[in-house]
């Protein structure tokens, strides 16, 4: 049987996941340095287990594009024993807007400042840290490459690179707050409990197809189409 190619996509992601600020001695020069302090929320407070590795937001002093975060991250982890995974982004927290890097694939919280000065050293500057946060909701936007490979099934993905995710098309495109109440009416739906859901979409064949991101461990394409079917019904 030949092997399924991954292909790759640009795509935006949507979630909200409560954000604390890291101690001062956990980051490089007192820097903005936040921790998701539940990551994949929807998931872990309901499902009998830990949560996964951290997942950290870097405030970033001025703005770097898409490109040039790609560029700094294959040059930093050329250096590196365990690679990182950087994504740009917004964070809209509060009353504030901000650029970010989402930094994952760090085993322990010593290794934030050593990322930090690797990413300084390609040019990336960090916002100095100016208060306290303690578990606060934010609204997280994520620029990165998507990469897929073909289920079968038409508008269902499995990701190629993580078995803890799975994508599936939207007929529309909603508003956040009106994905937020759906995915909330379809948690209600006692036969695909345990999941968490993101709002993305991706630039496939020049058009923007919408998506329902879905995070559940060692997730199936049959609990994946469980998941869209619920979805689609409450959207008729």
């Amino acid at each position: 049987m030949e092997k399924q190619k991954k292909q790759g996509y640009y795509c935006e992601l949507i979630k909200e996941e409560p954000l604390s600020t890291l101690e001062a001695d956990m980051t490089e020069g007192n820097t903005c340095v936040l921790e998701s302090t539940s990551p994949f929320f929807g998931y872990y407070q309901d499902a009998p287990m830990g949560k996964p590795d951290p997942y950290i937001y870097c405030v970033l002093d001025r703005e770097h594009s898409f490109l040039d975060v790609i560029r700094a991250t294959k040059r930093i982890n050329e250096k590196r024993r365990n690679p990182v995974d950087v994504a740009s982004g917004r964070l809209f927290l509060q009353d504030r807007t901000c650029s970010v890097l989402r930094i994952k694939h760090i085993q322990h919280f010593n290794q934030v400042p050593l990322v930090q000065q690797a990413l300084m050293q390609e040019g990336v500057s960090f916002k100095k840290r100016q208060r306290t946060i303690r578990e606060q909701m934010g609204i997280i936007h994520l620029s990165k490459m998507l990469y897929l490979l073909p289920s079968g099934a038409d508008g269902l993905y499995m990701d190629a690179d993580d078995p803890t995710k799975a994508y599936f098309e939207m007929p529309v495109h909603l508003s956040w707050q009106d994905f937020k109440s759906l995915t909330t009416q379809a948690r209600y739906d006692t036969s695909i409990l345990y999941f968490d859901a993101a709002q993305a979409a991706m630039v496939k064949n020049g058009d923007v197809v919408d998506l329902v991101r879905v995070f559940r461990e060692r997730i199936t394409l049959e609990q994946l189409q469980a998941i869209a079917d619920r979805f689609y019904k409450l959207l008729t």
